[in-house]
């Protein structure tokens, strides 16, 4: 029977193994999160009667993007736009929300393509005029401008992630600390008064 010295050195050892395994993840999951999804041009606005928003994505570190295209994964940039009212001492009441998706991938002819919703697909050789020509304007309709009123003060908030599309769900749950999607995910607010 080992000695308690034993069990406590090697319950050390286990732990010390451990720290440096998690330490060294974060540390390689670190120089994966530096591209980011920026948002550029958001208007919010009346269109039809329909709250429109519209607004732009552009993806950094395309070089990060390019290489994971090139290994044959398919990627979707994700856009999740929620519509609330903004309340001062409880949760935010939501009136909308909505999703965006687009798929992104590389074609056998070594060309990229990029699927719309409703829209068909596009194709480009070069990777950042794709990004430029597909989501310089990305439209979301959060349903009826009637369900807002005057007076009343709102939160607008994006969610934009760019997802690995071939891994599955419970793979990133069951290992959370792993950085799976080439960009951060990333959640821009705006508050306005109608």
């Amino acid at each position: 029977m080992p000695s308690c010295n034993t069990v406590h050195r090697r319950l050390r050892q286990c732990v010390f193994l451990l720290t440096a395994v998690l330490v060294a993840s974060a540390l390689a999951g670190g120089t994966a999160f530096a591209q980011e999804l920026l948002l550029s041009n958001l208007v919010l606005n009346n269109f039809e009667g329909k709250i429109r928003v519209r607004f732009g994505v552009e993806p950094t570190g395309i070089e990060h993007i390019r290489q994971a295209l090139l290994e044959g994964e398919r990627l979707a940039l994700v856009c999740k736009a929620r519509l609330a009212v903004k309340r001062d001492y409880v949760w935010n009441k939501e009136v909308s929300h909505a999703r965006f998706e687009s798929e992104l991938r590389r074609l056998k002819g070594g060309d990229f393509a990029v699927s719309l919703p409703g829209q068909g697909s596009m194709a480009d050789r070069d990777l950042s005029a794709l990004f430029r020509k597909a989501w310089n304007e990305i439209l979301i309709d959060l349903g009826s401008w009637d369900r807002l009123e005057r007076g009343q003060t709102y939160v607008l908030t994006l969610e934009l992630s760019l997802a690995r599309l071939d891994v599955s769900p419970w793979v990133k749950k069951g290992l959370f600390f792993w950085p799976f999607d080439p960009a951060t995910p990333v959640s821009y607010q705006l508050d306005f008064t109608y």
